[in-house]
């Protein structure tokens, strides 16, 4: 062929004497998968015989060819140039090993379809044929392909892969932390061209017979997906869950335990055997004592659970983003035996407050009468008003948590309804357990005490809140059980250290941790409840937040407050005696 014609018409080729417009898909064309197979079949090589042995007539014939490739890639496939993807996922460590499947991944993506053919080739005449045309576009394309995977350049419109453009799409792909200029973007630039290299020296290997096709269930050592460390998936699962404080801190903790234990492994080197060494290494660790009051103990088995459960959910959330293929080593783990027992000596079970101990409680001067507003432990004539006399008998007669009490809002107290209750549910200062709203009724017995009248004497436009001056946490958001961040300020710390051993300290084990805090008015509030005549368990569980059974939910759904106040307004306590409330603010 002339040297001039195909410096002018660069996409023609003289095949058996017929000239063929021959032009490669575009690589940015290749990578949209359903337009390319619709408008190209899947076929990398665009070829169109010129129907003629005549370079005048296949001048002629060219501009037309190439005017229908040009309109195919303006219609339907136009090159555009996709804006990166917004993501969410934190970037992640790059890893020798993850060089190392890089490496392997672009082996078998550029011998993959000869290694196909070659199998293929000697039980098929048409796979033959294929085999040696391919052959053949190699040998013409040589000087181009070895410019593409020596370039250090982009090129999204090369019809041959360039290792920089095919990084950068890999970076984005795994979230790898790679910074333009860093020398992590220049080895994972590294890895695509030796995996190329390699992939074309098999390829010649093949067809001189130097060495012999693989299987197709024979695959690379390892694969990108399988590099992703646990540390890694952590990352990635806390952003895009946008988790809580206190579980932040909570997940963060589990991982530094574990690669304290186990060190730095991917998510596929992860085994059973490791999740045990870190579960017994926790049951050897002990907490408390910081504080006054505060016993030394072991790690319960509920938090070395729950420790291994967020652990476990960040290797699910990998899986769900299909970042991960293998089995999550964190599910199906058994603990007996790996789990120092609890001594009840020092722990014992948590427990709901007898009537007895309630009465002790409310007879205490933090209810009854003080000194002064800075000595509410002693005797006197003073009366603690707002959140100090209110908190723990709103808590009694709606077993609500801590949280849910700290960060009410006086919106959410309905007391001009017909059914007066509260509204529980997320709001701007904490999130509740399981994220579901409920309705809680306000019961005659605390509307009895002047609980309207407290609510009408803050509600003045000025407070928000319904115990405004109860310290907002540092960290919002829920956690498994109560809100250690409301339960750790102010009214309810003051109660737990104070008020409790005061009253009760007599009767409580020593130098064991206490069995009745703050939270046993919520076990107090279900027991009454559960005994009150005609109050079924499904309407209580529904009041407290407990999970109704499957077929409950299944069959009856919501329980709307219609359906529980008047079930329950009249239920009360029985043998409780209760301060008088004390007066209001003038």
């Amino acid at each position: 062929m002339n040297e001039n014609m195909t410096a002018s018409l660069p996409y023609i080729r003289n095949r058996d004497g017929v000239f063929q417009y021959e032009r490669r898909i575009p690589i940015a064309i290749q990578r949209d998968t359903k337009r390319f197979q619709e408008t190209f079949k899947g076929q990398a090589l665009f070829r169109r015989s010129l129907r003629t042995k005549k370079r005048d007539e296949a001048v002629l014939a060219y501009g037309a060819v190439d005017a229908q490739f040009e309109a195919l890639l303006g219609r339907k496939c136009g090159i555009e140039v996709r804006p990166k993807p917004n993501r969410e996922d934190p970037r992640r460590t790059l890893t020798d090993q993850d060089l190392t499947a890089i490496a392997d991944r672009y082996e078998m993506l550029t011998a993959g379809p000869f290694e196909r053919l070659h199998r293929r080739a000697n039980v098929c005449p048409i796979a033959a044929a294929d085999l040696e045309r391919m052959e053949s576009d190699l040998e013409m394309d040589a000087d181009q392909i070895r410019d593409a995977v020596r370039s250090r350049s982009d090129g999204n419109d090369s019809a041959f892969l360039r290792p920089a453009s095919e990084a950068n799409l890999l970076i984005d792909e795994i979230g790898y932390f790679a910074p333009a200029g860093s020398e992590n973007r220049g080895a994972i630039i590294g890895a695509v061209r030796s995996g190329m290299e390699r992939g074309y020296r098999r390829i010649a290997a093949l067809s001189t017979g130097d060495v012999a096709p693989r299987l197709d269930d024979i695959s690379p050592s390892s694969s990108i997906a399988d590099t992703i460390t646990l540390a890694d998936a952590v990352r990635r699962y806390i952003e895009v869950r946008k988790l809580p404080a206190k579980a932040l801190s909570e997940i963060n903790l589990a991982l530094g335990q574990f690669e304290q234990v186990v060190g730095r492994k991917t998510l596929a080197a992860i085994r059973r055997e490791d999740v045990y060494d870190f579960i017994e290494y926790l049951s050897n660790q002990t907490v408390g004592g910081k504080t006054a009051g505060s016993v030394v103990r072991p790690l319960s088995e509920q938090s070395i659970r729950k420790r291994c459960r967020l652990l476990g959910s960040s290797v699910n959330f990998a899986r769900d983003r299909e970042i991960f293929s293998g089995e999550n080593p964190f599910s199906n783990i058994r603990f007996a035996g790996h789990v120092r027992p609890v001594d009840k000596a020092i722990m014992p079970d948590k427990r709901r407050f007898r009537i007895s101990e309630l009465n002790s409680i409310f007879a205490h001067p933090w209810f009854t009468g003080c000194e002064s507003e800075t000595k509410p432990y002693k005797p006197g004539s003073h009366r603690l008003r707002g959140e100090h006399f209110w908190v723990p008998i709103v808590a009694l007669f709606t077993g609500c948590r801590a949280g849910e009490l700290g960060g009410m809002k006086l919106s959410e107290v309905r007391l001009d309804d017909p059914h007066p209750h509260f509204i529980v549910r997320d709001n701007e200062y904490r999130r509740t357990k399981s994220r579901r709203a409920r309705s809680v009724p306000i019961l005659d017995a605390l509307l009895n005490m002047g609980f309207a009248e407290y609510v009408v004497s803050i509600n003045d436009g000025k407070n928000d809140r319904l115990f405004p001056k109860w310290t907002a946490p540092k960290r919002k958001g829920a956690t498994e059980s109560d809100d250690p961040a409301w339960s750790n300020y102010g009214v309810v710390r003051a109660f737990n250290r104070h008020v409790i051993p005061k009253t009760l300290g007599a009767n409580m084990l020593s130098g064991a941790r206490s069995d009745v805090t703050f939270h046993s008015f919520r076990g107090s509030f279900k027991a009454m409840v559960g005994k009150w005549p005609n109050v079924p368990s499904l309407i209580y569980d529904e009041v407290v937040g407990h999970k109704q059974s499957e077929l409950n939910e299944r069959y009856i759904g919501e329980v709307t407050i219609e359906e529980t106040y008047p079930v329950m307004r009249n239920c009360n306590f029985q043998g409780l005696n209760l301060p008088v409330a004390p007066p209001l603010p003038n």
